[in-house]
């Protein structure tokens, strides 16, 4: 019950049809860059060029590619720090976390939740962006192999070549491995959420924190720090789209991913418990107050998770 309620308040909230815009617009953007740089149409396909490599056939497979590279990079990241940041503080700003403390819900059941909830959230919308991302490509730009050059996407110093049956495994292996690329800001929003009271705040400080570690990560004076921050390994999903995946790089990128998600969630459930038994604790005298002021049974009731019944 506590699970579907959480995915109903989700739906009817603001957030998803936020971040749907958002992406249909980075698309859009994403779309008319590659036209800019058109030089004829042809076949279905168009001739792009760049002023960083040479000319070359790009289709629908590489667009989305593209488009997905960068989503994962900056945009989805940025939905996930806000969904973390606003699952928490939202309760506590509402006052309703009280009322769910009274009931006999246990707070590893609410924090498990509404984690597992957002998590599922971001897993879908990744999901959904590759899934339109690859139909825009197809229709707007056409289809055949994947071909990679050198130094695309910071890939690999070698081309790589795939072929539609092999890119299209590649797409569908890359949605899991890129939600867990998504997991440590969610789990480091969850963080912040735990500290932080007002949910404005969270979610700006949650984003806020992200893109600071994502350019200290790109910049290379900071190259000592980068096998410190889970912004370096973000990108590990791009090894699927060799010829010859290295199986051990990828699992232990991914590993890494997770190791960081782990600890951040682990501080936050700590601290969620702290700041939830002191409100427990306050929640419970008021209702002590309500059984001496006005009758009893309600108040118990209440407390017990059943409907009273007042004669």
């Amino acid at each position: 019950m506590f699970w579907r309620f959480e995915t109903i308040k989700l739906l009817r909230s603001r957030r998803p049809v936020v971040a749907i815009g958002a992406l249909v617009l980075f698309i859009t953007l994403m779309l008319m860059g590659f036209y800019t740089y058109a030089d004829t149409e042809t076949g279905g396909r168009a001739e792009f060029r760049y002023t960083f490599e040479s000319d070359s056939y790009f289709n629908g497979l590489l667009f989305a590619l593209y488009a997905f590279y960068f989503a994962i990079l900056i945009v989805l990241p940025i939905f996930a720090a806000a969904e973390g940041g606003a699952q928490l503080t939202s309760e506590s700003a509402g006052g309703t976390i009280q009322l769910l403390l009274a009931r006999p819900i246990s707070r590893s059941r609410i924090f498990a939740t509404k984690l597992v909830t957002a998590v599922v959230y971001i897993t879908i919308l990744a999901g959904a962006f590759l899934a339109v991302t690859l139909l825009v490509g197809l229709v707007a730009v056409g289809w055949g192999d994947l071909n990679i050059y050198p130094g695309v996407l910071q890939m690999t110093a070698n081309p790589q070549y795939l072929s539609q049956k092999q890119a299209l495994q590649a797409f569908f292996l890359a949605w899991p491995a890129a939600a867990v690329a998504l997991t440590p800001a969610l789990a480091m929003s969850f963080m912040v959420s735990a500290w932080v009271k007002n949910p404005i705040n969270s979610v700006a400080a949650s984003v806020a924190i992200y893109l600071v570690l994502y350019v200290i990560s790109e910049i290379h004076f900071f190259i000592e720090l980068r096998p410190y921050l889970f912004t370096t390994y973000i990108g590990y999903w791009r090894s699927l789209f060799r010829e010859q995946i290295i199986w051990s790089d990828l699992l232990r990128d991914g590993a890494k991913l997770l190791a960081f998600t782990f600890a951040f969630l682990s501080i936050a459930y700590h601290r969620f418990r702290i700041r939830q038994e002191i409100c427990a604790k306050r929640c419970w005298k008021f209702c002590l107050l309500c059984s001496r002021l006005f009758s009893r049974r309600p108040v118990i009731a209440f407390i017990n998770g059943v409907d009273p019944v007042i004669n």
